[in-house]
C-alpha cells in the first residue's frame, strides 16, 4: 500500500483523460451566494475572492466536500479505494497550476497513527530515481488540520519529479478502526500559498455520509511537530513558505 501511496503522492495533473469517463460523481450543487463580484481582468486572487461555491456529492453518496466553481472535479487514472476525487484549478496543466485529491483507503492502515503512516510515506520517496531535491518546507505536525472530523498530520515539501518542481502538502488522517483518509495537494511553487488557503477551505468541509460516520472516529498520537529537517542542503530555496 505505501508504494502506491507514494505514486499518487507525486502524481501530477494526469487526470484529464479520465474527465468524461463516468467515474464516481454525482451532481454539485452552487451555494445561493458568490464571493465577491465580476472582474473583467480576473487574476488569481481576484478569481478566489469571486468564486461560488459548490457541493460535490460522490455517485456513491459516500462523501461530500464543498469546492470553487472555476475548480473541476474528476476522476484520479488509478482509483485507491471507495473515495477518490480530484479537483483542478483552472487552466492546470502538466507542469503549471494545482490539485487536490481526497482518498479514503480501500485498505486499513498498518499503522497506529497518521504520524507513522505520513513518516513511512515521505521515507519512501527518495527511493524512486526520478525524485531528486527533496526539500521539507514544513515538517509533519499535527495539530493544524482535522480532516473528516478527524484530527491529522501533515508535512509540506518540495521534489522534482522527472525534473519538474512540485510543491506538495499532504494531509493524513485515521480512524480508530484503521481506516484512513488523505489529501493531496500539489503544484507549481508559484500557485502554492495562492491556492493554500482554498485548499484548507476544501480539507474543512471534507465528510463522509452513510456509513462512515465521521463522529464515530478517534485518532490518537501527538500535537507537536516533529524535529525532521531539511533533506536538500542547498541554500538556494526554489519553493518557501511565509
Amino acid at each position: 500500500m505505501n508504494q502506491t501511496k507514494i505514486l499518487i503522492l507525486l502524481s501530477f495533473l494526469l487526470v484529464s483523460a479520465s474527465v468524461g469517463t463516468g467515474l464516481a460523481f454525482a451532481s454539485s450543487s452552487e451555494d445561493d451566494e458568490p464571493q465577491g463580484e465580476e472582474n473583467s481582468q480576473p487574476s488569481q486572487d481576484t478569481q478566489q475572492s469571486q468564486v461560488t461555491w459548490r457541493t460535490f456529492n460522490d455517485r456513491e453518496g459516500l462523501a461530500t466536500v464543498q469546492y470553487p466553481s472555476t475548480w473541476t472535479p474528476s476522476g484520479p487514472l488509478v482509483v485507491s479505494g471507495p473515495i477518490d476525487i480530484v479537483f483542478s484549478s483552472p487552466g492546470s496543466d502538466q507542469e503549471n497550476g494545482a490539485e487536490i485529491e481526497f482518498i479514503q483507503y480501500e485498505a486499513k492502515s498498518p499503522f497506529s497513527t497518521a504520524r507513522e503512516s505520513l513518516e513511512s510515506e515521505m521515507a519512501g520517496v527518495p527511493n524512486d530515481p526520478a525524485n531528486t531535491n527533496l526539500e521539507i518546507e514544513r515538517p509533519i505536525e499535527c495539530s493544524k488540520y482535522t480532516l473528516n472530523g478527524l484530527p491529522a498530520c501533515s508535512i509540506i515539501f518540495e521534489v522534482d519529479v522527472d525534473r519538474i518542481p512540485r510543491a506538495i502538502m499532504v494531509v493524513d488522517a485515521l480512524a480508530d478502526d484503521g481506516t484512513e483518509y488523505e489529501v493531496y495537494y500539489r503544484s507549481d511553487f508559484e500557485s502554492f500559498e495562492p491556492f493554500l488557503p482554498i485548499t484548507e477551505s476544501m480539507i474543512n468541509s471534507f465528510k463522509t455520509t452513510g456509513s462512515s460516520p465521521a463522529s464515530d472516529f478517534a485518532l490518537g498520537g501527538g500535537s507537536n511537530t516533529t524535529n525532521q529537517q531539511n533533506t536538500n542542503s542547498s541554500s538556494d530555496d526554489d519553493f518557501s513558505l511565509s
